[in-house]
């Protein structure tokens, strides 16, 4: 099934940097840009009004997704892009329209009544496609408590303690169980024995994630960039893994 998106999110898409309004949007827009840049060829179509990023705003925001300005800035960028609304097109010919349509300047014009337009990410994302180049990975979010960037946590800390986990509950991965009881609003639930052949695991060091075979399998290293980790969350893993 195509990924329905509205005109300006096409852009939002190309400068997204792992930023949103709330924990479930920005959980929902990871995997649809994750998604996007893993197959180019996942079809697209585009709607007008609320699409697939909308459905995951926060119902206590500042809903804005059927907003006039919101809709003319749609209408503009599929104009440029030479789209229009009901079509289904792959990522990969948005992005050939966008490296051959737009400039980074031009969503000066185009996006000035987006309050998101002073970052520049859309901007850079925009100049990237333009000079060939591919946009950034994205990681998925880690949850706990004092998760640094190599998904250390305040109960698991060590050089080697750079792998979280995704619960079976709630499809999020934690930097352990014990964040999981301490931050969620659900009891943990390992993740199910049917889905070891999907990414459970996650690598600190270099964002790869792991099934639960490949995690079980991989001798304590990261298999894509050799990192180490801690051998002794074997003893642990009935916690996470059915």
């Amino acid at each position: 099934m195509p990924i329905a998106l509205r005109g300006h999110h096409l852009l939002c898409l190309l400068g997204y940097r792992g930023m949103g309004y709330s924990d479930a949007y920005v959980d929902n827009m990871t995997e649809v840009y994750r998604t996007l840049l893993a197959d180019p060829q996942t079809e697209c179509e585009l709607v007008k009004g609320p699409d697939q990023l909308c459905a995951c705003f926060p119902p206590d925001g500042d809903y804005h997704c059927e907003d006039r300005t919101v809709a003319e800035r749609d209408a503009l960028i599929l104009e440029r892009l030479g789209l229009v609304t009901g079509q289904i097109v792959t990522w990969a010919d948005i992005l050939n329209r966008v490296a051959t349509s737009l400039q980074p300047d031009d969503l000066l014009q185009i996006c000035s009544t987006c309050p998101w337009l002073p970052y520049g990410v859309c901007q850079d994302g925009v100049r990237r496609v333009v000079a060939g180049e591919p946009l950034p990975i994205v990681r998925p979010s880690v949850y706990g408590v004092d998760v640094d960037q190599q998904t250390r946590c305040q109960h698991y800390h060590s050089e080697l303690d750079i792998i979280a986990l995704k619960f079976g509950c709630c499809e999020r991965y934690y930097s352990c169980y014990q964040c999981h009881l301490e931050t969620a609003d659900h009891p943990p639930k390992p993740w199910p024995q049917s889905r070891f052949d999907e990414a459970a695991v996650l690598c600190g060091s270099c964002g790869h994630e792991l099934t639960v075979h490949e995690y079980k399998e991989c001798d304590s290293r990261c298999p894509a960039c050799n990192a180490s980790f801690n051998p002794g969350c074997a003893a642990h893993h009935a916690l996470y893994f059915e």
